[in-house]
C-alpha cells in the first residue's frame, strides 16, 4: 500500500504574504543578491566617506545630496514591491480561494477561475520565512514565483511534511535547472503573468 504524502493548502491569499514572498525572491535570486550587495556597499562607502567628513571638517552639502539620493532609491524599491503585491493581489482575490496539493509529482492549483498542475522541473530554488514557503524558478531573476502561506496548512506537522517535499525536489536557496517543465503546456509569462510569474 503506498503511503500518501501529498500535503494540502486552503487559503485566500494575502497583500503581507505575496509582499514578503516578493522580498524574498529579491533575496533569493542571483540578480537580486547582487542588487543587496551593491546598495549595502554603496552604503558603507557613504558611511566611511560621511565620517572621513565629519573627522575633517563637517559633512558637506555634497554628501548631504548623496545620501538623500540614496535614502530616494530605497523608498522607491519598497514602494515599488508594495505596489506590485497591490496589484498581485487583486488579481488573486480575483481567482478566489486556492486549494493547493503538493506532492512527488509537483504542485497542483484549484480556483475558482483557475486550475492548473506544475512539476517541479519548473522551478530550480526554494526559501522559507515565518509565514510562507516561496518556489522560484531557476533563472537569474528569479522570475516565476509561488508562495504557499503556511497558515493554509490544515495541521501544523504539515509544515515539516512540505519542508520536506520541497527540500527532495529542489535545493534550498541555490539553482538547480531540469529538463522537465511545466505540465500546462499554455503557462507563459503572457497568457498568465500571475500564475506563472507570481503564484500564491
Amino acid at each position: 500500500m503506498t503511503t500518501d504524502t501529498s500535503v494540502k493548502l486552503t487559503y485566500v491569499v494575502t497583500w503581507r504574504e505575496i509582499s514578503e514572498g516578493l522580498k524574498m525572491q529579491m533575496r533569493h535570486s542571483p540578480v537580486g543578491r547582487w542588487c543587496y550587495r551593491v546598495l549595502w556597499g554603496l552604503c558603507a562607502i557613504l558611511a566611511l566617506l560621511s565620517l572621513a567628513n565629519l573627522l575633517t571638517g563637517g559633512l558637506d552639502a555634497a554628501g548631504l545630496e548623496v545620501w538623500r539620493f540614496l535614502l530616494i532609491a530605497c523608498l522607491l524599491v519598497i514602494a515599488v514591491r508594495w505596489l506590485t503585491a497591490l496589484a498581485l493581489l487583486a488579481y488573486a482575490r480575483h481567482l478566489g480561494e486556492h486549494r493547493v496539493t503538493v506532492d512527488a509529482d509537483g504542485i497542483s492549483t484549484v480556483s475558482e477561475r483557475h486550475t492548473h498542475q506544475t512539476n517541479w522541473g519548473f522551478y530550480g530554488r526554494s526559501a522559507e520565512s515565518r509565514r510562507v514557503f516561496v518556489l522560484l524558478t531557476p533563472d537569474v531573476w528569479g522570475t516565476g514565483l509561488m508562495v504557499l502561506p503556511k497558515r493554509g496548512l490544515s495541521d501544523p506537522q504539515d509544515s515539516e511534511r512540505l519542508r520536506s517535499l520541497i527540500t527532495e525536489h529542489l535545493a534550498t536557496g541555490s539553482p538547480r535547472r531540469s529538463a522537465r517543465g511545466s505540465r500546462d503546456e499554455s503557462h507563459t509569462p503572457a497568457s498568465d503573468p500571475y500564475t506563472e510569474r507570481q503564484e500564491s
